[in-house]
C-alpha cells in the first residue's frame, strides 16, 4: 500500500462531518454485507497511489477529487473488513469500480461522506445510494424527470411528497448500480416503475420502506429505503446468476482468501489480521462501528427467484 489508511473518522466539535449509522445501513441489505464510510478531508487526493489518481485524469474540480478520494477510502475499509487486506479499487473501461475477485460491492457519496457496501460475490449485485434529505425538495420540482406518470399518480396521496420522491430517486439509483454492466444500457428514471406503500403521517422515518420494481430491469426486485440521520439511504440486491455449488472439502484444508470471503462474520472482521503491509496494520488495529459494520438479518422468503 502506498498510502496510509487513516483511522476511522472522528466527528469534529463543529459537527461538520456527521457519521453515518453503518449498522442501520448494513441492516437494509439481504444478503449480509459489510458497510464502511469515509468523510471528505480524511485523506488527500495526492495521498492516493498514482494508479488510483490516474483513474480521475482530466478532473480537476476540488470537490470531485475529494468525493472520489473518500469513496476509494471507504471501499478500502470495506474490503479490509471483509477480506483482511485493504485494496484500492481499479475501474473498468466505463469508469465504474472494478471490485477484487470474489467481492461484490457498491459505492455512493454526498459532498461530505462516502458509503461502501461489500460482500462475497455469490452472483448478487449490490446497489447503494445516499442523499441528503434536503435534496427531496429539489427533486420534487423535477418529479417529471424522476417519476413515471404512474408513480406521480401515487405521490398525490403521500404525506410528505418531497421525501417520497427522494425515495424513488434513491432506489432507482441503487437499482442501476446493482444491475450487471451489460444490463445497464438504456436504463433511466422513466424506464423503471416502482410500487410501494406510502407510510402514514407520523411514521418512524428510520423504518424501511420497501419499493418493488413492476416495470423495467429485474422485475420483482425490491429496494429498501430509510432515513439514516440527516440522509436517505437505499439498498438493492439483484441476483445476476445462479449460486455455484460449494466444492467438496479436501484433505488438510488451507484457508484461502476465497474461503474467507465465503464466510463473512462479525467475529472474523473484529479479529486482528496478520497483514504484511504496515500501512494497513494501523487501520485494522482499531476496528469499530465508526469504520465498518456487518449485517446479519434473519432469512426471508424468496418469491419467484427474487430477493425480498
Amino acid at each position: 500500500m502506498s498510502a496510509l489508511l487513516p483511522a476511522p473518522a472522528r466527528v469534529p466539535a463543529s459537527g461538520a462531518h456527521e457519521p453515518v449509522d453503518l449498522g442501520a445501513v448494513a441492516a437494509l441489505f439481504e444478503p449480509p454485507v459489510v458497510a464502511a464510510q469515509a468523510h471528505t478531508g480524511e485523506l488527500e487526493f495526492v495521498q492516493l497511489p498514482a494508479a488510483t489518481r490516474g483513474l480521475l485524469s482530466g478532473y480537476t474540480a476540488p470537490l470531485r477529487r475529494e468525493t472520489f478520494t473518500a469513496g476509494r477510502l471507504a471501499a478500502a475499509r470495506a474490503i479490509a473488513a471483509l477480506t483482511g487486506v485493504p485494496r484500492w479499487l481499479d475501474a473498468d473501461a466505463r469508469g465504474a469500480p472494478r471490485w477484487p475477485y470474489g467481492v461484490a460491492g457498491s459505492l455512493s457519496h454526498t459532498n461530505r461522506v462516502a458509503l461502501c457496501v461489500a460482500g462475497p460475490d455469490r452472483g448478487v449485485g449490490l446497489g447503494i445510494d445516499i442523499e441528503p434529505l434536503a435534496t427531496g425538495a429539489e427533486l420534487l420540482l423535477a418529479e417529471h424527470y424522476v417519476c413515471t406518470p404512474r408513480e406521480r399518480e401515487r405521490l398525490r396521496g403521500a404525506a410528505d411528497p418531497a421525501r417520497a420522491v427522494l425515495r424513488l430517486f434513491c432506489v432507482k439509483e441503487a437499482l442501476y448500480k446493482a444491475l450487471p454492466p451489460d444490463s445497464q444500457d438504456g436504463v433511466s428514471f422513466q424506464s423503471v416503475d416502482l410500487e410501494w406503500e406510502e407510510p402514514p403521517a407520523g411514521a418512524d422515518p428510520a423504518e424501511p420502506v420497501v419499493l418493488r420494481v413492476v416495470r423495467g430491469p429485474a422485475p420483482g426486485t425490491e429496494g429498501r429505503c430509510a432515513v439514516v440521520g440527516s440522509r436517505m439511504v437505499a439498498a438493492v440486491a439483484v441476483r445476476w446468476r445462479p449460486v455455484p455449488p460449494v466444492p467438496a472439502p479436501v484433505d488438510a484444508p488451507v484457508e484461502t482468501s476465497a474461503e474467507f470471503l465465503a464466510e463473512p462474520c462479525a467475529e472474523r472482521v473484529a479479529e486482528p489480521f496478520a497483514d504484511p503491509f504496515a500501512e494497513s496494520a494501523e487501520f485494522l488495529a482499531e476496528p469499530s462501528a465508526d469504520s465498518f459494520a456487518v449485517s446479519r438479518p434473519e432469512p426471508r422468503i424468496q418469491q419467484d427467484g427474487q430477493l425480498t
